[in-house]
């Protein structure tokens, strides 16, 4: 068999051999690489957002006392502890795991690996709202007790005793029946501005009234001394002085007429709780009402019984307008008013010359450093908006002022001034 190669060839071949190894070695290498100047362009954040599981040791940390050191030791990048760290400065505090999402320079991927090791304090994490639906008193409740009772004849300790009045009320019941001679009819003893109709409701199967007729003046130990007043002007020593207010009720009228800014005609008086129809009918000849400057309500500061004061203004009007001032963080200008369903063009030109708003009083936002959740609350952001603010928040790191804020394509004109009095911008340098 003739050989395939003559010697000199052979040992050509095993010359070139090395040669071509190495040059092939060389090849690889500079395809894979990274260009020199290519490399200089990645941004060294970029390249450490996402760190791989097995360069961090991480241990459980409470996000609102973790320090920076202890953030590093941890193997997280340095520019990200800083943001962690940071996020509080602005006043801030992490009640969700979630928060820690949103802070600058943290990526899906770095979150993943963060979460199962996020403990949130319990003094931070988020507590669930309550809002008073009727009353509410830090003293024990008291209900009734289901035994029948005549409310014409109980004495205080009494009232007492039914176990749903505390010891001031029961005695102000006494009072309330003294002056208006008792309760000739079921719907006068729920007429009573301390029973309310869940309690009625209660107490109405186990409630026996005297047959008697009692005449007006059989209970009323204070007679009216038929002189002339001004309501607008007394103190609670001259309410009481006229004879027919209790020390008590003296006080309260004083409150009554402060909290509605005085009484500005005979109705108004007329209309106060502690006014029946037998001291209208004893007072009125002998009413005489200073005028009282005009003084507008601040819309927030106001408080329900001061809302339902105005004119068009109702019970459910009222508690709308505060519902709405909470979630807003105050008003900036009285015709916010209009956002509510139950304001009408008509109702609101009625009253709308009785407010004013002192912006001092609105709560702000921190637009670097709210939690997602603060700013779905607010009535002017949208979802698709919060995404915008969200998405900006997390690449751009946040805003210096509401300039630069204004500058971005997230709000329309109109939305954007309206929202402009409910933001602040903590520095993110």
């Amino acid at each position: 068999m003739a050989h395939l190669f003559t010697k000199q060839e052979i040992r050509g071949i095993a010359l070139l051999l090395p040669i071509v190894v190495v040059g092939a070695w060389i090849l690889v290498g500079a395809l894979t690489s990274p260009n020199p100047s290519t490399a200089s362009k990645i941004n060294p954040k970029e390249a450490t957002v996402a760190p791989q599981a097995d360069t961090l040791r991480l241990v459980p940390f409470d996000p609102n006392t973790v320090t920076y050191e202890e953030l590093r030791q941890m193997g997280i990048e340095k520019f990200v502890a800083r943001g962690i760290v940071k996020f509080r400065e602005g006043g801030r505090t992490y009640a969700i795991p979630e928060d820690v999402a949103i802070v600058y320079g943290i990526s899906d991927s770095l979150y993943a690996l963060l979460k199962p090791h996020i403990r949130i304090g319990k003094e931070y994490r988020i507590k669930p709202k309550t809002y008073p639906s009727g009353t509410t008193s830090s003293a024990p409740k008291r209900a009734f007790r289901n035994i029948p009772f005549d409310p014409n004849t109980l004495t205080a300790e009494g009232f007492y005793e039914l176990g749903c009045f505390t010891a001031r009320q029961a005695e102000a019941l006494v009072e309330y029946r003294d002056r208006n001679g008792g309760f000739r009819s079921l719907l006068e003893f729920a007429d009573c501005y301390l029973i309310d109709s869940a309690l009625f409701a209660q107490m109405k199967p186990y409630i026996t009234l005297s047959k008697t007729e009692l005449p007006n003046t059989t209970f009323r130990s204070r007679i009216f001394k038929k002189v002339p007043f001004d309501p607008n002007t007394l103190t609670a020593e001259g309410f009481y002085e006229l004879g027919c207010f209790s020390a008590r009720q003296a006080q309260a009228l004083v409150e009554y007429r402060t909290r509605r800014g005085g009484f500005r005609s005979d109705l108004e008086w007329r209309d106060c709780y502690l006014i029946d129809s037998l001291i209208w009918a004893e007072t009125k000849e002998y009413l005489t009402l200073s005028p009282i400057p005009k003084v507008r309500i601040d819309l927030n500061s106001a408080d329900s019984l001061t809302l339902v004061g105005v004119r068009g203004v109702g019970p459910r009007t009222a508690e709308d307008i505060l519902l709405y001032r909470q979630r807003l963080g105050g008003y900036f200008r009285v015709s916010q008013l209009l956002d509510l369903k139950v304001v009408t063009k008509e109702n609101y030109d009625l009253f709308k010359e009785e407010f004013w708003c002192d912006s001092c009083k609105i709560r702000k936002i921190d637009i670097n450093f709210a939690p997602p959740k603060e700013l779905a609350e607010h009535p002017y952001i949208t979802t698709p908006r919060l995404r915008k603010i969200l998405k900006r928040q997390k690449t751009k790191g946040g805003w210096k002022g509401l300039e630069e804020f204004m500058n971005d394509d997230i709000f329309t004109e109109d939305e954007r001034e309206r929202l402009a009095p409910y933001f602040q911008f903590t520095s993110i340098e």
